[in-house]
């Protein structure tokens, strides 16, 4: 990325040399030679300033879809262990771990002594690592598909078992039969109509190493460090964050899933229509 100023200024200017030789060594109309000198001067203006202000053209050249790609080789893995993320830049290997902290109590609901009291144990945690740690809270959305094919599945086997039923049962087994239907077939609709949302805090440490090994080793011991004393001082079980969790915290198609299955049936029950 270094070269890439100085390879646009070089190819700017060449462009408005070229248009100068051209106009010295064809015979074109005055018109045609003032519009071409006019390209010219613009070009070597706009040569120069992209030498001074490449950090506003290189990333609007790099605009695609009106999305800015920031480093096409920035790419991050994750551990074997898949406990932290991993991110190479040239030699160097950066691995960032994640501390998911429990928040059950909104300060909304706290009265003022528990918020001075909240804000008070919260400075303790902010210094609790000795390097630097992103505490954040982020809104997403739960991806409900595995939820509501199983709610499905609890639907289809009492539906099952209700019109298997041969009338000499008793009354009341009949009557409790039809009752667990309806309980699941409301849940199923309830759950269809809304889309779930959940509030995650949590750390992030990061760790250089030579060896993605090294990062990723020490990545995980300042989390595990930080994790017991943000249980110490709030009182909560905390826990390094693991496996596709992590996604949650880093990817956008986790962050705001595609779509579910609520979604896709009141898709298809839109287009019946």
């Amino acid at each position: 990325m270094a070269s890439s100023p100085r390879t646009l200024f070089a190819i700017l200017i060449v462009a408005a040399l070229l248009l100068v030789l051209i106009l010295y060594v064809l015979p074109l109309p005055g018109f045609v030679k003032g519009i071409m000198a006019i390209i010219s001067i613009a070009i070597a203006v706009l040569g120069f300033t992209t030498k001074y202000y490449s950090y506003i053209f290189i990333p609007a050249l790099k605009m695609k879809n009106r999305t800015i790609v920031l480093n096409e080789n920035e790419v991050f893995v994750m551990s074997p262990a898949q406990n932290s993320i991993v991110v190479r830049k040239g030699e160097d290997v950066y691995a960032s771990a994640f501390v998911r902290i429990p928040v059950y109590r909104s300060a909304t609901e706290m009265n003022e002594q528990e918020r001075i009291e909240f804000s008070k144990m919260f400075g303790r945690i902010v210094t609790l690592s000795k390097t630097p740690a992103k505490f954040c809270t982020q809104l997403y959305v739960i991806n409900k598909d595995a939820y509501i094919a199983e709610i499905r599945d609890k639907v289809d086997s009492f539906e099952e078992k209700y019109q298997s039923l041969t009338g000499k049962e008793p009354p009341e087994e009949a009557e409790r039969i039809k009752g667990e239907v309806t309980m699941w077939h409301n849940l199923y609709d309830n759950v269809n109509k809304i889309k779930s949302q959940n509030l995650a805090s949590y750390a992030m440490v990061t760790a250089l190493g030579g060896t993605e090994e090294e990062a990723t080793t020490l990545a995980v011991q300042q989390a595990d460090e930080l994790a017991s004393g943000i249980s110490a001082i709030l009182g909560l079980t905390t826990y390094i964050v693991q496996g596709e969790e992590l996604l949650t915290f880093i990817e956008p198609d986790h962050m705001i899933p595609f779509n579910t299955i609520s979604e896709e049936a009141t898709a298809t029950e839109a287009q019946s229509v």
